[in-house]
C-alpha cells in the first residue's frame, strides 16, 4: 500500500514570538498530485526541543495533546466535542483538528492507528498544515515555536504517517 507522509519543520531559527507566523507552514509533495479515495493515519512522531537551563522555580511546560488541521482532510471529517473553558460554563471552544496525544518527555511516536478519512479525489500537491494547542486559559492558540528559560518548549518537527488507497487516475 502507498504511504503518504505529511513532515512539519520548525524554522524559527530567531526565536521569534510570533508562533502564528511559524506554526502553519505549507507543504509540497514530491508528487504533481495522488488520486486517493481513503487515507489512512497509521501513526505520528513529534519532537520538542527546550532550553538548556530554566529559570529559577520554573519547570517546564509540555502539552498532552496537540491540535493539527491540514486543508481538505480535517475541517471535514473531524468532529470534536470538547468541554466549555470553564466550569458549567456555556463558552465550548469549537475545533475540527486532529487532537494527537503527547507523551510527556520530548519526543513521542505512535504508530498501530487505524484512522480512516474518505477523500475520493486527488489530493492537491500542496497542502498548508496548521499546529496548535491549549493554552493555561483553555484557548486554542499557535504551537509554541521557540524556547525559552521560562519553561516553554517548542515544536521542532511532526510527521504524519499515512496509507492511502487509489483506483485509476480519477
Amino acid at each position: 500500500m502507498p504511504v503518504l507522509t505529511l513532515h512539519y519543520r520548525n524554522f524559527n531559527a530567531a526565536a521569534s514570538t510570533d508562533h502564528a507566523k511559524f506554526a502553519t507552514q505549507k507543504l509540497r509533495m514530491s508528487s504533481l498530485s495522488v488520486p486517493i479515495q481513503s487515507l489512512t493515519l497509521t501513526g505520528y512522531a513529534v519532537n520538542l526541543k527546550k532550553t538548556a537551563t530554566l529559570d529559577g522555580g520554573a519547570s517546564y511546560d509540555v502539552p498532552d495533546h496537540l491540535l493539527i488541521s491540514f486543508d481538505e482532510i480535517t475541517s471535514q471529517q473531524i468532529n470534536n466535542l470538547s468541554p466549555p473553558k470553564t466550569h458549567n460554563g456555556t463558552d465550548y471552544l469549537q475545533t475540527h483538528a486532529l487532537q494527537i496525544p503527547l507523551s510527556d518527555n520530548l519526543n513521542t511516536i505512535q504508530f498501530g492507528m487505524d484512522l480512516n478519512f474518505v477523500v475520493n479525489k486527488r489530493l492537491d500537491r500542496e497542502i498548508t498544515i496548521s499546529i496548535q494547542k491549549y493554552d493555561a486559559n483553555n484557548n486554542i492558540v499557535p504551537m509554541t515555536t521557540s524556547a525559552t528559560t521560562a519553561g516553554q518548549v517548542s515544536i521542532e518537527h511532526l510527521i504524519l504517517y499515512f496509507t492511502y488507497e487509489y483506483v485509476g487516475n480519477f
